[in-house]
């Protein structure tokens, strides 16, 4: 069985645009008084105003690249709205001329993301055909057994196997060199609603197939070489994203316990 590889035409740049786009608009809509003073504006009445109407912008840039396949729109949106913060900015260094240090230091940041996301925009605007927004996702593993075990293996790997057939995952077993035994390959394409929003959430939820996979892959692997499972006390449950953000740092034995 074969899958057809596709590769998603909001590469990383686009994707890094796309939530920066989002942490700026947030910090703008949250601390619209502290970023206006950041860049020399007085951060009351209008220039407050003005902040947080940026940050309405920003966030939909961030949505329209994060969401879109081919965000060519997205990202040229930034732009253009680089081109208009240039124009603010250039209006408060001349009515604030006592802070023109900071305004100079907002331009220069300006510029320095402008650079990619004109780039960006030449990138994704030459690009043709239908847009592409699956991702191509290879999880694999080499164990050391016969491939009849493997074979075995996976079949019983009950629910992980279902959730793999139900994204359309194909599945090769393939003798590993120096007769080292079989490689257990699971390939599928991620093209989940909301574009990078969706991965987030598969994430945050604990249904990312793709981490999902890999951890079972890992689990055959010591089931059918060890004969036993072993597992990190940090994550007896697996590598889930949302148990991740909930640990601490690690501590002595004696201060855990008091």
């Amino acid at each position: 069985m074969s899958i057809q590889t596709r590769v998603q035409d909001r590469d990383s740049l686009a994707r890094f645009l796309g939530w920066f786009s989002i942490a700026l608009g947030t910090a703008q809509l949250a601390a619209p008084r502290a970023l206006c003073k950041l860049v020399g504006a007085s951060g009351e009445g209008l220039s407050k105003k003005l902040m947080r109407a940026m940050g309405a912008r920003e966030l939909g840039h961030g949505v329209g690249i994060l969401t879109r396949p081919r965000p060519t729109i997205g990202v040229a949106s930034r732009v253009v709205g680089d081109a208009l913060d240039l124009g603010l900015l250039g209006l408060t260094a001349a009515k604030n001329p006592g802070s023109r240090k900071r305004t100079a230091f907002g331009i220069a940041n300006v510029l320095a993301v402008a650079v990619p996301d004109v780039r960006e925009t030449i990138h994704l605007s030459r690009k043709g055909g239908p847009p592409r927004s699956g991702k191509q996702i290879r999880k694999s593993v080499t164990i050391g057994r016969h491939r009849t075990d493997v074979e075995a293996a996976w079949l019983a790997a009950g629910e992980i196997r279902t959730k793999a057939e139900e994204a359309g995952a194909s599945v090769r077993y393939v003798d590993a060199p120096g007769d080292r035994g079989t490689e257990l390959v699971v390939e599928f394409v991620l093209d989940p609603p909301a574009g990078d929003f969706g991965v987030l959430a598969g994430k945050l939820t604990g249904n990312d197939l793709a981490t999902e996979l890999a951890d079972e892959l890992r689990l055959i692997k010591q089931r059918l070489e060890t004969g036993e499972i072993v597992r990190s006390d940090s994550t007896p449950m697996g590598h889930d994203l949302a148990n991740h953000l909930k640990q601490r740092p690690a501590q002595p034995l004696e201060e855990a316990v008091r």
